[in-house]
This record gives C-alpha cells, structure tokens and sequence, in this order.
C-alpha cells in the first residue's frame, strides 16, 4: 500500500484503549505485510523480506526501546510501516523519526454515526433510528464503549445508556475504570472528576481547579493536550467559530460514580465557576455554582445570561438546572427562559404549561413581542401555524423595545409564519421591516434574525448574500440555534439550485448545529434537508435513516410536522418504484399538510402522489396534480406543472405534456428553481415530438444535475439520451453503463420502461429485422391482421432495407407489383401508404409524415423516430471499432457483447429471395461478424481464451471459409495447450481451403512437424 506512487506507506496512530488503532494496522496492512507486537519487534527484529510492517503496542516500550525501534523501522527507504501506541510519543524519540508519517488520532478512528447504525443493526439488532445518535453522543464513537453501549441496547431497549455503562461492576465501568481511567496519575484523575460533565475544558479552568485543589505542582506539562491527543477529551463543536474539548461523556459517567455521590471540594468548584464566567461559558458556570450547592448563583446566572445560554444550545442543561426549583417564584424573564428551554428540548406540553401564566399575565397587561414569539414558536413547532400568527398578532405594533433582539426577532417569526401560509407579500413587508430595525441598531444578534428574514423573501445571489451575513453574525455571538437555523436555509436553496454536494456538506454542519441547539423542530428540519441532498446523490439507505429520526422528532411536536418526514421517505419510495409504501406517505403527508396548510409539503406531496400512481389510478392522478395546481404558490408551480404533464404523457397525450412542459421550465425559470427546472426539462424531452428538441431538452437537463452531483437523475438522463432515435453508440453505451448505475442503486425502471430497455424497447414505433420481422407499437407488437395486406408489411420492410435513404415511388411500385401496369400501381402505393401510416400511429397523434416521409423525390423511413435494431447494431459495431482502435478494451467489449447478443439472426430472414433484402443483410452480418471476431481478440488478450475459441467456433458456422477467423482458432487453441482441438481445427481450415481452390494455410502455425493421417500434405503434430 502506497500513499502515493513510489513512496511507502507510514502511520502513526496514538489513541487510548479500545479506539481501534490494532483494526487500522490490520486494515492498512498491505499484500505481503505483517502486524506485530512492539515488544516482539524490538528483541526479535523485523522479519525479513517484507514491504511493510505494523508495530502495535508501541507504549509499551520504553523511550530506549521505542527509539531502537525507530531506527529499524526507518534503515531503509523502502519500508512501509504503521506504529500504534495508546500514548503520545515523547518529543525526543518522535525526533528521531526523520521520515515523513501521517498521523491518526481518536478524532479519525471515531466512529461516526452512520456508521453505529450499521453495526448496532448487523452485531446487536438495534434499529432504533435514535439509537445509534445516542451511543454517538454518549461514547463520541469510541468503538469499544459502542459495543459496550449496543450490548446493553441489545438486553434492554428502554436502557439508560449512560446508568448502564457506569453502573458499578458492570463490564463498561471495570473496563473504563481500569483501561482509560487507570493509568492517569491521582492529580490528573483528581482535576478530571472536578470538570467531567462541566463542559468545555480549557487550560484556564484547568489550571483553575489544580490550584484550588493544591495539584498543581505535580501536574505533568501539557496534560490537557496529552488527553485529547488519546481521545479522553474530544473536541465538539461548539456554537461559535471554533471547536472546544469535553470528556468523553461516557467516561463523566464512570467518573462520578467513583466519586461515589459524595460533595465534591466547594473550592475546586468555585473555581472552576469562576474559569467558565471569565470565558463567558455561563451555562458551565452555573452548573459548576449548582454543584458547589449554590442554587442562588446558578438562578442568577439563568436569569442574566439564559437567553445566550438557549442560543447556545443548552435548554436541555438549563431544564435541568432548574429542576426542583419553582421559576413561577422567580422573575418574569426567569419563567420565560425556563418555559422556552422545555419548548426547545421538546417538552412541549410542560412547555405549554409553564407558558400559560405568562399568557393570562400577557392577556392582561399587553403582550411583549419577546413572548409573543417564544409563545408562537411553540405552536410553530408544532406545524399550527396559524395559532402562531395569532399569538403574535396579539402584539399589534412592532413596540420599539429596549431590548432590539425582541422586536427583530418577533418580526423574523412573522415572516417564518407567513411565508408558511403562502402570504408572501406580507412576509416581504415584514422582513424589510426586521432587517432595517436590526442594520440600525448595530446589534450582532438582531443582524443574525433580520438577514435570515430578508433571505426568506429573497432570491438568488440576494439570498446567498442574507444567508452569508446572517450565518457570520450568528456564528460570532455563538448563537447556535440561528446558525442552524441560516445553515438549514442555506441546504434548502442549495437543494433548489440543485447543488447536491454542496447541500450534502452543509446539511450536515446544520444537524450538528441543530443537534448542539437542542430544538426539536430544528433538528427535524436539518434531517430532512440532508435526507432531501443524500437522496438526490444516491445515498439511499443513509437518507432514510435521516428521515426516519426526522419523523421520530416531528411525532414529538405534533402532526402537522410530521408531514414533511414522511414526504421525503415517500420521494425515495418513488425513486425506487415501491409503489404501496410511497403511495402511503404520500397520502398520509397530503392530509397531515392539508390539516395545517403547510403548503410547502402538500403541494409537492400531491405531484409526487400523482406521478406515483399514474399507472395504477390515472384519475385520481390527474386530480393530485390538478389540485397541486390549483394551490401552488408561484416557486411551487413548477412542481404542480411537471406533474401534470407526467399524467398527460402517461394518458399518450403528448401535445398537452408539452405544453405542461413548457410552462414548467418557464415558471422554474421565474422562481430561480434549478432542481425543478432540470425536472421540467427531462419532461420536455420525453414529451417533445421532435428528437432533436428532445435531445436539447435532456442535454441541459443533463448539465444541470451533474454540475449538482445528482448521480441518480444523471443516469436516468444519460438511459433517455441512448433511447432517443438516431442515438449514436456513444450515447447507447453511456446508457447501458447508466443503466447498471441505477440497478446498482436498487432503481429499476426510468419513467416506465426498464432500466436496462434499448431504445427500440422505448421507442413509440421499433421495427426489428434482424430475425422474425417485428414491428411494436408503444412496446406492443403489431398483430398480423392489423397490416390488412402482405403488401403493407412489404412496403415496411423495403424503406427499412434502405436504413432512412429514399426510395423512389416508381422503384417501390415496381418492388411491390412487379407485374402489374405502373399506371394503376401509383394510387395503390398511396394507399397502401395511409394504411402503414395507421399502423403506426393508430390514435392520429402526428402528422402523417411522422414516421413514413413521403415527397417528390420518393418516400423514406424516418430513423430519427423511428427505431432499427439492425441500424443501431452498424453503428455499434463501427463506435466499438473505434473505441477497440483507441486502447479503450473494457468499454469495447461490453458494446461487443451487447452487439453479439442483440443479432438474432440474418436481416430479412423471412425474405431470403429478395434481392432488396441483400444489402441491408450483408452489411449487419459483416457488422456482427467483425464484432464478434474484436470480441474475441479482447477475450484472448484479457486471457479468457475458453470465450474467445467459442466466439470463434460460431463465426466459423456462420462462414466456414473465414481464414481470418481459422487461423486466429489454431493460434488460440495450441496458445491454450489444447493441441489436440488445434490440431482438429487446422485440419478443418486445411479442407475449406481445399474446397474453394485456396492456398493451403502453413502447418507452421501448429509448431510441430507430423504427416498428416489423411488429406492433403500438411504438416500437423
């Protein structure tokens, strides 16, 4: 294994017990290399001969052995090599290491968690989609407290992970107690106990506590980094610009059951209290006063610094410190952040009642805006989205407050509000108001919510530019909950700008910051946003576990959030044709959406529903997507208009498609739309009746889901481009690959047809010649009786000989009725003309030139609508000869095998007299047979010669006197060691020579001399 070319591989993994360092050694360990203890490696040397070598254990060595080590491992310049070592390196042997090394920590072997779910579901049959954030959260991927955490999941579903992996005796305990705790010194251990569970540590509050509690005089230097460096601190994300360190909460738990439950020192405490106020970390600092037993400081804390400390992302911790006391006691803004941090948690229901006093006060005395809109974020939350406007249309004006983040942030709330009921106009007014308040007030916190606002109403770069201003803000005042909330703005236009990848990157960024922020409605946002984005780039599986935990969260909040969830199970259900269970979410979305007039849902939900079931119940298809038309708002007509057009195509009206087409890219251009304009355009493409209009429908259709990353829709498009007639063999080999693409994905069927139909099978009209004579007609082949005369039939058969060339009307009189007097043959041609033409197109959709093209100059099969299984074979065979030319082998020979499987048999083969036929019939045969011979050529090179001498065994059936293919036989056979079969061939090559007077071949190819038993005089062994 190399990290690039010519350079070994080297690593160095420093992580403490249990991370996973031994898996990665053997995980890296390359072909012909070897793992071994340090200890092993140290008396025993390296092996010899080897290209790599793992040196696990590496920390149990002393600095003399480990230094000896080092020079073995670094003798040569060819030896690869992985060093594991559950402690950091010390400085002075890391200095003899004077080769290039790539380190990995704690932070690379964690595992993250999709990739708990995978093992909790495989090793302990945990598929709870909450489940594995649990044990993530709780263990920060540490695999071996993740199997610890899903072997207690296993036994107990219901289990409270963190009581159970700290229980005293249990497994977890010993082994934390012992393989991670147990080798820090008593001051280290001492100082840990203190801060585990208070949040960040910071080398202030470190430092802090060892002087409280007299340790720090035997503190060894750097400890703080020598813990992170073995993974026991991890970094987290913190709601601000940079990340900051917490103990692995896991370990916390361990940790305080060691303290046994009793007081810790009131001093180290306090300090500890003091450290996090200093850093402005005031939700550490009460929990530090509320442990010292000082639940006035704590309350006071709340009370002063709450709101920063909800922004933060602490409304669970805030619940908690409040717990036991009674916050209607205390100061009205006490009881408001205490009721708001139940609302974020998502307790709503004691959210609800810890609001009502405030409410019936509010009622009396006037509404505050600022509980105006933590009140209507909770009906927010909950979908009822007109209870919200009320809530807040009870403060009548705008008050210009004191406090400028309140006034801001209840305008912000209104424009959420609105733009959820579809009043945009309002909404506008609205934000202009929000971001003109906060520009003028110069607060950072009320720039954040009013740029938010105004990105809600704008467009394009406007936007990108709101969301850039108000995600900068946010970030600066650590206001949590406002970055995810900009950040999950930011996926939705990134989604709409059909930008996948980069939708994917922040949808991410926006969970973690929801999951730190604590809302419950928020997280349900994100996820589904990223469900949305790993959809669109294929990540099935992963984007339903999003959306299922996103519609674990919204069941919390209520029903009408509910439906957004379920509308983006129900799009990957229509992706991978599961019609049953998509047409459920579907219908359960729409009457959720419908019951709260979330717009936003049901609009898409009803098209979705619609073009799910066109097949099955056309009616009540048309009616989905008539009322989503009905009801769209203008960014969502696109979706109403595509969906529509899909019923209509589906009911062969292609004049009304098109036309459903056509005002779909045209709103979606309006709206700045590039997912549903793309969407728009590939109905376009299907529905236009002209290829070439078609081919320039889907090409940009093309382009704008590849430039996003949309890997599923770019292999759909790529699967209709090989359908269209006149596809060259580019565009059908690119359809092919397309094709095992989407199966690989689990999608089998592209707008009905399945993935892996060639364009005949999709084509309106496929005329087969290659074999039986075939028509189809919309994939049904026309029966005998429809073609009314053999005549009718003949005629076909004639302008497919000529592949699209004219062929002159008194040629095809003469053809048809050969004895017959030219002057009454001209009227019978013209007949016999509308009745090929009313075979081909019975419902009268086209003009009558559509398929059958008939001038002055002769009469001619239109190939660009119509589909030839021996035309497209031509030109297959003659990309393949190119591609076989350019060195592209692997390419060529799956076009090859296609061509070999697609040839049924002589062109015209009903019609072995015709002389028209002839043509047409040499030029495929020639076509297939040079394929076959290439085909066989890469079959021997690639060394499958069993393949390449059956390919060659049928060319000779075909034609016996093929030298070419007798001679390529013998070289194949006496290459194989089949000297027997080789020499059987030769004797055969030798007689169909002798047959049409031809040279005799040379008994030179068999390579030995030896009379023959009979026949001419040849040598053959």
């Amino acid at each position: 294994m190399t990290l690039a070319a010519g350079r070994p591989s080297r690593l160095l993994v420093v992580a403490g017990a249990g991370y996973g360092k031994s898996a990665l050694l053997e995980a890296d360990r390359p072909e012909g290399g070897v793992v071994r203890a340090a200890t092993d490696v140290r008396h025993r040397g390296l092996p010899p001969g080897i290209p790599w070598v793992g040196v696990d254990d590496f920390d149990e060595l002393t600095t003399d052995g480990q230094a000896d080590v080092l020079r073995m491992l670094t003798a040569g310049p060819d030896l690869g090599f992985g060093i594991a070592s559950r402690t950091p390196i010390p400085a002075q042997v890391r200095s003899s290491l004077r080769v290039q090394v790539h380190d990995r920590g704690p932070v690379d072997l964690a595992l993250a968690a999709y990739r708990i779910v995978a093992l909790l579901a495989e090793e302990y049959s945990v598929t709870d989609p909450e489940a594995a954030v649990a044990v993530r959260d709780l263990t920060a991927g540490w695999a071996a407290l993740v199997h610890f955490a899903g072997d207690a999941l296993r036994r107990d579903p219901g289990v409270d992970l963190a009581a159970a992996l700290s229980q005293p005796g249990s497994a977890a305990a010993i082994w934390i107690a012992s393989n991670v705790l147990g080798g820090l010194p008593p001051e280290v251990l001492a100082v840990l106990g203190v801060l585990a569970g208070l949040g960040p540590v910071s080398q202030r509050c470190w430092d802090a506590v060892a002087i409280a509690s007299g340790s720090h005089l035997a503190q060894p230097p750097g400890v703080v980094e020598s813990l992170r460096q073995i993974g026991l601190l991890v970094p987290r994300r913190a709601a601000g610009t940079t990340d900051e360190l917490v103990v692995v909460p896991a370990v916390s738990a361990v940790l305080a059951q060691l303290r046994g439950g009793t007081t810790q020192d009131t001093t180290a405490l306090l300090a500890a209290a003091a450290a996090h106020e200093s850093e402005g970390d005031w939700f550490p600092a009460a929990q530090a006063h509320a442990l010292a037993g000082q639940a006035r400081a704590a309350a006071r804390l709340v009370t002063d610094h709450g709101e920063a400390m909800l922004r933060g992302g602490q409304a669970v911790g805030v619940v908690a410190l409040l717990d036991g006391q009674d916050p209607v006691d205390g100061p009205e803004s006490l009881q408001r952040i205490h009721a708001d941090a139940l609302r974020m948690s998502g307790e709503l229901a004691a959210a609800r009642r810890a609001f009502d006093p405030l409410a019936r006060r509010a009622d009396r005395q006037g509404w505050s805006a600022a509980l105006a809109t933590r009140v209507a974020s909770l009906h927010y939350s909950r979908g009822d989205f007109a209870d919200a406007l009320e809530v807040l249309d009870r403060v009548s004006v705008a008050p210009a407050e004191a406090c400028v983040e309140d006034e801001v942030g209840w305008l912000a709330r209104r424009v959420d509000v609105l733009w959820m009921l579809g009043r945009t106009t309002e909404a506008g007014l609205d934000a202009a108001r929000a971001l003109d308040r906060a520009a003028r007030s110069g607060s950072t916190d009320a720039l954040a919510l009013g740029h938010l606002a105004a990105a809600r109403t704008s467009t394009g770069a406007l936007r990108e530019a709101h969301h850039h201003d108000a995600l900068r803000a946010a970030l600066t005042t650590g206001d949590a909950v406002t970055a995810a909330r900009v950040m999950s703005a930011q996926t939705h236009l990134l989604l709409a700008s059909a930008r996948y990848r980069e939708a994917c990157v922040i949808a991410r960024e926006a969970l973690r910051m929801a999951e730190l922020s604590s809302p419950t409605g928020l997280r349900a946002v994100t996820l589904h946003n990223l469900g949305e984005a790993l959809t669109r780039v294929g990540e099935f599986d992963e984007a339903k576990w999003h959306l299922d935990r996103s519609i674990v969260h919204c069941r919390r909040l209520g029903p009408g959030r509910t439906a957004m969830g379920l509308l983006g199970l129900a799009e990957i259900h229509r992706e991978l044709h599961h019609e049953e269970q998509g047409r459920a979410a579907y219908l359960e979305a729409v009457a959720l959406a419908r019951d709260s007039g979330d717009l936003q849902v049901l609009v898409p939900a009803l098209a979705g529903l619609a073009r799910l079931t066109v097949e099955l119940s056309p009616d009540a298809a048309r009616s989905a997507a008539t009322e989503a038309e009905q009801i769209a708002t203008p960014d969502l007509l696109p979706v109403a208009m595509t969906a529509r057009g899909w019923v209509a195509l589906a009911r062969g009206d292609l004049i009304e498609a098109a036309q459903h087409a056509a005002r779909g890219v045209a709103s979606a251009r309006a709206a700045q739309t590039v997912d549903l304009l793309a969407e728009a355009l590939e109905l376009a493409g299907e529905s236009a009746g002209d290829p070439r209009d078609a081919r320039i429908a889907l090409q940009e259709a093309l382009s704008l889901w590849d430039e996003g990353g949309a890997a599923p829709a770019v292999a759909r498009v790529e699967v209709l481009l090989g359908r269209l007639p006149g596809a060259d063999g580019a565009d059908r080999s690119r359809a092919r690959e397309a094709g095992r693409k989407l199966q690989r994905l689990g999608i089998l069927r592209v707008h009905g047809h399945p993935v892996t139909a060639d364009r005949g099978a999709a084509a309106a009209v496929a005329i087969d010649v290659l074999g039986p004579f075939r028509v189809s007609v919309n994939q049904m082949e026309v029966p005998l009786p429809a073609w009314r005369s053999r005549q009718a039939r003949t005629l076909v058969k004639i302008l497919a000989a000529r592949r699209g060339r004219v062929v002159t009307r008194g040629r095809l009189c003469e053809l048809l009725w050969p004895d017959d007097d030219p002057a009454r043959t001209g009227h019978r041609l013209s007949v016999l003309l509308a009745t090929v033409r009313g075979v081909l197109d019975p419902g009268k959709c086209w003009p009558p030139d559509r398929y059958i093209a008939a001038g002055q100059t002769g009469v001619r099969l239109d190939l660009s609508r119509v589909a030839l299984d021996a035309d497209a074979l031509i030109r297959d065979a003659a990309y393949a000869a190119e591609l076989v030319e350019a060195g592209d082998g692997d390419r060529a020979r799956e076009i090859l095998t296609s061509i070999d499987t697609r040839y049924g048999g002589d062109a015209f083969e009903d019609e072995p007299a015709e002389q028209w036929a002839d043509g047409l019939r040499e030029e495929a045969r020639s076509a297939w047979v040079r394929s076959v011979r290439s085909l066989a050529l890469l079959h021997g090179r690639a060394g499958r010669g069993g393949e390449a001498v059956g390919l060659l065994m049928r060319l000779l059936i075909v034609d016996p006197y093929d030298e070419r293919v007798h001679r390529r036989l013998v070289t194949s056979l006496s290459r194989s060691g089949r000297h027997g079969e080789a020499r059987r061939a030769f004797e055969r090559w030798v007689e169909a020579m002798s047959a049409i007077d031809a040279p005799l071949p040379d008994a030179a190819v068999l390579g030995v001399v030896q009379a023959p038993a009979h026949g001419p005089s040849v040598l053959i062994p």
